[in-house]
This record gives structure tokens, sequence and C-alpha cells, in this order.
């Protein structure tokens, strides 16, 4: 199937930012954004879910216009409606960037980050599962440091072009792999008022 969205878009409603600060919907969201079309039959066989337990999740994602209907076709005499994502690429760079949408930011975050625990347990239990080397599919870390400006520049740079390297990877053939990362300081809270 064509596919005809838009490559990038960018989410800065509330409402959209609200759907999307619940773990099991931004597991949705990023396989209908790498393997869609899907029909909710297909897209539960890749979660690992009840084709019933997504019903409510989808509907929410359609009624916010992040993901969209994407035809039909009949399998063993069935019609099964088919979900996609409205881009390829969904931001939220600006709400991130807006302080006024700083606590449903930081709901996303929460729920990406429970999602990623979610991730690394399935990822610990695949037969697929290669812990060193330059096939590693499965790692975790945390590092807290203190980068010179031009240290965290080349930081930036690298995480730009791994974002760019994962949001380009599509081969049919590989497995889907989940990559996450936060990077924040953490050195002195603001003072309370």
């Amino acid at each position: 199937m064509a596919r005809n969205r838009a490559i990038d878009y960018e989410t800065t409603d509330p409402r959209q930012l609200e759907t999307v600060a619940n773990p099991r919907r931004q597991d949705i969201i990023g396989r209908l954004a790498v393997s869609g079309p899907l029909s909710i039959r297909e897209l539960a066989e890749q979660i690992g879910a009840r084709p019933t337990a997504l019903y409510h999740h989808l509907e929410k994602l359609v009624g916010v216009g992040l993901v969209v209907e994407a035809g039909s076709r009949v399998r063993n005499r069935r019609r099964e409606q088919l979900y996609e994502t409205v881009a390829d690429r969904l931001r939220l760079r600006e709400a991130h960037r807006d302080p006024r949408q700083s606590a449903a930011v930081g709901n996303i975050v929460s729920a990406q980050t429970r999602q990623l625990a979610r991730d690394f347990r399935v990822g610990q239990q695949s037969s697929s599962r290669v812990d060193d080397g330059d096939e590693r599919n499965l790692t975790f870390f945390r590092i807290v440091g203190r980068p010179s400006p031009t240290q965290l520049a080349r930081i930036n740079g690298c995480l730009a072009e791994i974002i760019e390297i994962m949001w380009e990877a599509n081969d049919p053939d590989a497995e889907l792999i989940a990559l996450g990362s936060v990077l924040a300081p953490i050195g002195k809270p603001k003072p309370a008022k």
C-alpha cells in the first residue's frame, strides 16, 4: 500500500499531548510509524496483547488525530480496518520548549520511561538478544557527568545523528528495536517559591 503521509508532524495540542502520556499509546504510535498501516490484529501480534486491549487506545489516538484510518482489506472473509500514524515522524520539540507544556511533557517522559522498562524486559527474554559487540541490541546505562560546552555540543551532535539513523531505519527484515534517551541538568534545583 502506498503511503502518502507527511514526513513530520509537530504537536503542541494539549489533547494530543495528554493522549500520548500513556506507555501503551506510545508503543502503538511507534509501531505504526515504522510498520503501518496495520490492522488491530497485526498490531496486537507485534505488541503481544489482545486486540480487545488496544481498541480503546486506538480510538483515543484516532480521536485526537495522531492515528488515522488508512483503508481496509479483507482477510479470511472479514474486513479489517488499517491504521497508520498521521506522519512518519511525530515530534514534540515545540511542546518541549514551551514552559506552559512542562507538566504535559513531564507526563509523556514518565510514560516513555515506563515503556522503555517494558521494552527492556521483553528484550531480556528475546531469543535474538545480543549483549555485546557491533550487533548488540540490548543495553542500558545512566551516566552522570559534567561535560564542557564543547563536549555537550558533541553529545548533542551524536544524539542527533543517532535519532536520524533510527528515523531512517526501516529494513522490513530487521527486528524492531526501541531506543530512548533523557538528557537533563540535575545539578541544582530551582529554589522553591
